[in-house]
């Protein structure tokens, strides 16, 4: 009896879904900055056929992590963390939805993906604030500066990038895409790190 409680104590204490959130994160956030250097390229129409679809997975992707960043995150939330985990994730979700029916069905869903874009990206900019503003992060507080520099600084300098350097501009979300893609990178490896040592915490004294 006593062995069955140890070996059940020595259960990881994350969910299957939780893990299964965070690696989304991992892998959308790998996808999403491949997504955002390749339109930084300045891509061709050919290209950019091909690069659609990995986008719109990186947001399925990305979507679906959103709650083991809540999960891990909530426990200090203020009223700015929660305003801003609000609009991050309406918005996310809104644009992961419109895209790829902007893609396979009618060009009209692309403003939606636009403004979705846009209310999530200034979501992302007031959490990454309210957790610069706090000590009490799971997840390394270097996503948080990369969430606030998404929307001022990656527009910015996608435009920069592609009309003085590549000699063409394109698209602008581009930047933002590849600082949440790198901002996610970050985040998931540390709640996946956090994750990984429940186990070892939760055994039973020897």
């Amino acid at each position: 009896m006593t062995h069955y409680k140890q070996q059940q104590l020595a259960q990881p204490l994350t969910p299957r879904w939780m893990r299964v959130s965070i690696l989304s994160g991992l892998l959308g956030g790998v996808l999403m900055a491949i997504t955002g250097l390749a339109m930084l390229s300045v891509l061709d129409e050919a290209e950019f056929v091909i690069v659609e679809p990995l986008g719109a997975v990186a947001m399925i992707l990305l979507a679906l992590a959103l709650p083991a960043l809540y999960v891990s995150e909530h426990h200090w939330f203020g009223r700015l963390a929660t305003v801003g985990f609000g609009l991050l994730s309406v918005g996310w979700i809104v644009a992961t939805i419109a895209l790829p029916v902007a893609i396979y069905g009618p060009g009209v869903a692309f403003f939606a993906f636009l403004l979705g874009m846009l209310v999530g990206m200034i979501g992302a900019l007031i959490f990454g604030v309210a957790m610069l503003r706090t000590d009490a992060t799971t997840v390394s507080r270097r996503g948080a500066w990369l969430l606030v520099a998404a929307l001022p600084i990656g527009v910015p300098f996608a435009i920069g990038f592609t009309t003085y350097v590549m000699g063409q501009g394109a698209d602008p979300w581009a930047g933002p895409m590849l600082l949440y893609g790198l901002a996610w990178i970050i985040f998931g490896r540390s709640l996946w790190e956090h994750q990984s040592e429940a186990p070892s915490q939760s055994q039973a004294p020897q």
